[in-house]
């Protein structure tokens, strides 16, 4: 019955995880068409286009230190300190450099729909992994299996005693072994967005992104993919 528990929790864990890394990875791919369309346009002047572009990029950094919720590597910009959503103030002033370029007929109707359909995308991506982020799994059910898990690994000695003699102690480290690694891993799996080991990561991803939207423009200065720090990217 506790293994079964267990599974059920990793589980569903595991499903966080997953629906975490689909959200962010069709994130990679919706910036990518966005990018295509404002390159495409070549009413749109160069410098509006490349601001539109940078925006995308800003949008997506400070969506990843959001998710993350840990310290930024870089002070909050003055700008922002009147909003509580930067990700989200950042995206509605896309949508007005968007919104400007087809109030002065620089784009139909149909380009203007496009790009609105890519900043919908965008927030639709944010609102899911803010769901994620924000609906842990229910503590009773995880202080449950914690304690149960506890009790079993306590008591299992007393069961095993009279069949594994002195290889009881080993017997019961390995089992424990299993069960509290299980537990652990889900614990882990549970916040896709955090700094350990097992978490997604997203400032790889973000990187990939700004590397991606930068040759879109023909940037001069495009950065380098992140390397795996200790074998892990953060």
């Amino acid at each position: 019955a506790l293994s079964i528990f267990l599974g059920f929790r990793n589980s569903a864990c595991y499903d966080r995880w997953w629906e975490a890394r689909r959200q962010l990875g069709s994130m990679v791919g919706e910036m990518r068409s966005f990018a295509r369309i404002c390159i495409s346009l070549s009413k749109i002047d160069r410098a509006d286009r490349d601001a539109m572009v940078r925006d995308a990029i800003t949008y997506t950094y400070e969506l990843m230190h959001a998710l993350r919720k840990s310290q930024r590597p870089t002070p909050v910009p003055a700008e922002y300190s009147s909003t509580s959503n930067i990700p989200d103030h950042i995206l509605r002033r896309l949508g007005l450099r968007v919104a400007g370029q087809f109030e002065k007929a620089v784009i139909g109707e149909q380009i203007y729909k496009l790009l609105e359909e890519r900043l919908t995308a965008f927030t639709a991506v944010q609102v899911a992994c803010e769901r994620i982020g924000s609906t842990p799994t229910p503590f009773t059910y995880t202080l449950l299996i914690h304690r149960t898990a506890y009790a079993y690994c306590f008591l299992l000695p007393f069961g095993l005693v009279s069949t594994m003699g002195w290889a009881t102690p080993l017997f019961t480290v390995l089992v424990a072994y299993a069960f509290f690694g299980l537990d652990a891993l889900g614990d882990e799996l549970e916040d896709p967005f955090g700094d350990h080991p097992n978490a997604l990561p997203l400032l790889s991803l973000a990187r990939t992104i700004e590397i991606n939207l930068l040759e879109a423009i023909e940037a001069q200065e495009v950065p380098e993919f992140l390397r795996p720090v200790d074998s892990l990217l953060t």
